[in-house]
């Protein structure tokens, strides 16, 4: 484990093949977060229109684009269609103050052995809060909460703590939402373990 220049751990043996959204440690293909949640995932978004859900990503992927361009280098540079959700973006960093620990910082867990790739670990008022941004129509808590403590729990593995979590709800107003959720959350925490059970034994008979 290395620590970046803000002593955020940082992992440089953990690859990521883009094309194929893949996470590999020594040869080895980690399962990624949303991977492990997809029943979660199943459950929430049955019945909804393919297309619905794939312009949803690709808004998502343009906005986390244009975020990561901001905060590394200053630019601002969106499609004018995501122009609002944008515009929520600089809201929240111009109110918030976040002082950025990373950004699109790939992780994982060293003993479950899952993968992943966190918003912003930052410093707000002093404190490490995890952040992960969302552009949906709403915040799904039964997600977000599992989500934001696989990724706490990760860090945890590596021996770095949060104080907190939250998602930022970027909306097409050009308004924000900073949703809140405690550090160590049993009840996420209790839910991703049972679904990384679940994963493994399915590997098991493949």
């Amino acid at each position: 484990m290395e620590l970046n220049e803000k002593g955020l751990p940082f992992f440089p043996e953990l690859k990521f093949e883009e094309n194929r959204h893949l996470y590999m440690l020594d040869g080895q293909i980690l399962p990624s977060v949303t991977t492990v949640m997809r029943p979660l995932d199943n459950a929430l978004y049955q019945g909804i229109d393919e297309e619905v859900i794939k312009m949803a990503a690709c808004r998502g992927t343009a906005i986390h684009n244009a975020v990561e361009n901001y905060v590394l280098y200053g630019i601002e540079d969106i499609e004018p269609k995501y122009a609002g959700y944008f515009e929520g973006f600089l809201k929240f960093w111009n109110e918030q103050n976040p002082e950025p620990l990373a950004t699109e910082s790939r992780l994982y867990h060293k003993i479950l052995r899952y993968a992943g790739t966190a918003d912003l670990p930052c410093v707000i008022g002093g404190k490490r809060i995890l952040i992960d941004y969302k552009t949906s129509a709403a915040v799904n808590r039964m997600l977000t909460g599992v989500q934001l403590e696989a990724y706490a729990r990760a860090y945890d593995s590596h021996g770095f703590k949060f104080d907190g979590k939250a998602i930022v709800h970027l909306k097409s107003d050009g308004s924000y939402q900073m949703v809140q959720y405690k550090a160590n959350d049993m009840e996420s925490w209790e839910v991703f373990s049972s679904l990384m059970v679940v994963w493994n034994h399915i590997q098991k008979y493949k």
